[in-house]
């Protein structure tokens, strides 16, 4: 019997929050806008960083770009593209950013998580940390972490980053409200330190390895495959795995079983 993660709060004028807006997340914020073209849908970029010229060669950004925050210049170049206001904070990530920047579009960068959709594409432990502290286990707020080295990846779905007692079950039918979140499905998320030598920024870093050019579109392409199936209410999925090197994408799937082990809440 197939589960599918809650959809519920996708699909009225859903609140949908990218953190991180470099190699990964900046072709998930395009995609975004491509997903929602004809729907409304509040879509806001958070990230702190500037554009730099090494950023060019694996991230959504052009020569024009360098010296701008990513955040904005994403936003405003979206925001023009697809004729609809794409919020945008230079901050980085909290719950509730009450003074973040407006765009040009006079759209506000307020990131308000209420119920709505944090799709985390900052591979660090401080902005994972800040993300799961947003999720209380509420069933209307989930969290998608995207995370990525040289040639594979993987995409994590869930709303629940500690174990909880919930009067509600965690399934229904086939509908899944409450699914560890990514940083309980994989605690090492909170504990990795970085490798990348001192006074080089992450993107530096990576373009002074092997990393495969290709490696962001492809886990974008995962994220927003999630996003797609999620509102749809199909999506099975609790974790995707991408390995490049086998040419393979392994699944685990939301199962009363993993969520019970995982959580400790009565699935059904």
């Amino acid at each position: 019997m197939p589960y599918y993660l809650d959809n519920a709060f996708l699909l009225d004028d859903p609140w949908i929050t990218v953190v991180g807006c470099g190699g990964t997340g900046g072709f998930v914020a395009e995609g975004l806008c491509r997903l929602f073209q004809g729907r409304e849908a509040n879509i806001v970029l958070v990230d702190h960083d500037r554009v730099e010229p090494h950023n060019l060669l694996r991230q959504n950004f052009y020569p024009g770009d360098v010296g701008g925050f990513k955040s904005q210049v994403l936003a405003d170049r979206l925001a023009k593209a697809y004729g609809r206001p794409v919020g945008y904070s230079v901050y980085p990530f909290r719950e509730y950013d009450h003074d973040s920047r407006t765009n040009a579009h006079g759209y506000p960068g307020l990131i308000d998580v209420g119920e709505s959709l944090i799709i985390g594409c900052a591979d660090n432990a401080l902005a994972r940390k800040a993300m799961a502290e947003c999720l209380p286990g509420h069933p209307a707020r989930w969290l998608i972490d995207a995370g990525n080295d040289t040639n594979w990846g993987q995409v994590l779905v869930g709303n629940v980053a500690g174990r909880v007692d919930w009067d509600e079950p965690a399934f229904v039918d086939q509908t899944c409200y409450l699914a560890p979140a990514p940083t309980l499905q994989r605690p090492d998320l909170l504990t990795a330190v970085s490798t990348r030598p001192p006074d080089v920024d992450c993107a530096a870093a990576l373009d002074l390895t092997d990393q495969d050019p290709t490696i962001n579109q492809m886990m974008a392409s995962l994220v927003l495959q999630v996003v797609r199936r999620m509102v749809a209410g199909t999506c099975p999925f609790m974790a995707l795995y991408l390995d490049m090197d086998l040419g393979t994408v392994t699944p685990t799937y939301v199962t009363p079983e993993a969520v019970e082990r995982t959580v400790g809440t009565h699935a059904e």
